[in-house]
């Protein structure tokens, strides 16, 4: 049965403004703030609590310093993917639930925020951190171009593999680009971070499924070239 009367479209800006960022970028001054707050545990609970092992004192004590490329790298050496878990992680019952801050009362250190806030700094600065190790001459494939696949693809390309992804999808990115809130994340945030990935897989290609592919180049970055791939 139809319905009589349905609901009207909202206009874009209030779309906007419905799905704002749950927690937005901090400012230079609150990301100081919030690392001199950090006690730079010896025994980092909030390390061991984070399944990618990221140093946490150390790239907060990098914030603090003023050494936000140092930060990124110290997220990024551990976790390619840094930038998209500074924004969706759980950091409630990892990182930021194991701060010792909470034994004295006090309201846990915003470990998931400053991550992003180092991150999108490398990003939205274009710095180049990390770059294909030797060619050892070998080739893998990687099915799908999710968190998975990228974080994968990162590591072989370090060890010096040639890799390439598969993916039906028309954009990289898997879950990170299609299936996550929008106040938590976009998908041109997660756009950014593949290609953070792409600048180490120098001999990376991306590829649609059969009959064509969208191979996507390193030399011409962000576009799409369709034609048929001789399996």
């Amino acid at each position: 049965m139809p319905l009589r009367e349905t609901a009207p479209k909202l206009p874009p800006e209030q779309y906007e403004r419905n799905f704002a960022d749950i927690a937005p970028r901090m400012t230079r001054r609150q990301a100081v703030v919030e690392a001199a707050r950090c006690l730079y545990c010896f025994d980092a609970p909030c390390t061991h609590a984070c399944p990618t092992r990221i140093d946490v004192p150390a790239f907060i004590k990098k914030i603090l310093t003023g050494n936000l490329r140092g930060s990124a790298r110290v997220i990024l050496e551990a976790n390619i993917l840094g930038e998209s878990c500074g924004r969706v992680c759980p950091t409630e019952v990892l990182c930021e639930g194991a701060c010792v801050m909470h034994e004295k009362g006090e309201q846990a250190i915003e470990i998931g925020r400053l991550q992003r806030y180092a991150v999108d700094y490398v990003l939205d600065n274009n710095i180049h951190l990390f770059h294909a190790g030797a060619s050892n001459g070998k080739r893998v494939a990687c099915i799908g171009s999710g968190p998975a696949s990228l974080a994968c693809a990162a590591e072989l390309a370090k060890w010096g593999y040639a890799v390439i992804i598969f993916d039906r999808n028309e954009i990289p990115g898997g879950l990170n680009t299609y299936g996550i809130a929008a106040y938590k994340t976009r998908a041109a945030d997660s756009l950014r971070e593949v290609e953070l990935v792409r600048q180490r897989l120098d001999s990376t290609h991306w590829k649609r499924r059969l009959p064509t592919v969208a191979v996507m180049s390193q030399t011409a970055i962000g576009e799409f070239y369709l034609r048929p791939v001789d399996y």
